[in-house]
């Protein structure tokens, strides 16, 4: 397990003076860079294996927003590596060790080169160190799109488009993984009621590609999918109501 601790900063608020769903993704993908790194795979060793990784599938449930100038701990752990896959929880709790926000995900390990998905090595699986996952029932990790959704994507219908620009732009050259999620919270009026999220990442977006993103209401929720003419990058989901979500606990 790797862990930091930290203070809710104002840059990282939203209107409310709650964590912004943004700088949530954020935190957690932070604390798995400085995994990776108390580890001796910084970017320069990775650079030099021609090694990314990209994140494939997000499940974040969150139980109660930081909020500003609280201090939090930021967890990590993997708990499965499988061939090219690797399977990583998270969690954001109190000092107290109240679980502020918890999380699954599943990363593919790519050759950055060949950008085709290699293999983990076995040393690198050893020295993250397995755990034990969060013992929580997860929506499923693949996300149908909805009729309705698909009628307007086939269509064109969307709510708004936006050029991919440098600031988007992570290590691995492409769209970071929370600005997807960043994209779909503009389609809700208000995302502090939002409390659960699921993400599914099919392709990745470069910059100046253009991308049009789409959304439909849906049982306690909303879906969403960001695309183009020759691609779907993502679609994802965020609900409301914990208890009214169908397939959890």
């Amino acid at each position: 397990m790797h862990s930091f601790v930290s203070r809710v900063r104002y840059s990282e608020v939203d209107e409310f003076g709650l964590m912004s769903i943004s700088a949530i993704m954020r935190y957690m993908t932070d604390c798995s860079m400085f995994h990776s790194i108390a580890i001796d795979y910084d970017l320069e060793q990775l650079n030099e294996e021609d090694l990314g990784w990209y994140i494939t599938e997000w499940q974040v449930r969150i139980n109660k927003r930081p909020v500003l100038g609280q201090e939090i701990v930021i967890k990590t752990w993997p708990y499965k590596f499988r061939a090219m896959m690797g399977f990583r929880n998270f969690t954001i709790e109190t000092t107290d060790g109240d679980r502020l926000v918890e999380a699954d995900s599943m990363w593919i390990l790519m050759n950055l080169k060949k950008l085709k998905p290699t293999n983990v090595p076995q040393k690198m699986a050893d020295d993250f160190t397995c755990e034990s996952e969060v013992h929580r029932k997860w929506l499923s990790r693949k996300i149908p799109v909805c009729d309705l959704l698909q009628n307007k994507v086939d269509n064109g219908e969307c709510d708004y488009s936006f050029r991919v620009r440098q600031m988007h732009i992570d290590t691995n050259h492409h769209m970071n993984n929370s600005r997807y999620i960043e994209a779909a919270t503009e389609c809700l009026d208000d995302d502090s009621k939002v409390s659960y999220i699921r993400a599914s990442y099919k392709q990745v977006a470069y910059k100046d590609d253009v991308v049009k993103v789409s959304s439909e209401p849906i049982y306690n929720g909303l879906q969403v999918v960001l695309y183009n003419e020759e691609n779907e990058f993502a679609v994802i989901e965020m609900y409301e109501d914990l208890g009214k979500i169908d397939g959890i606990d």
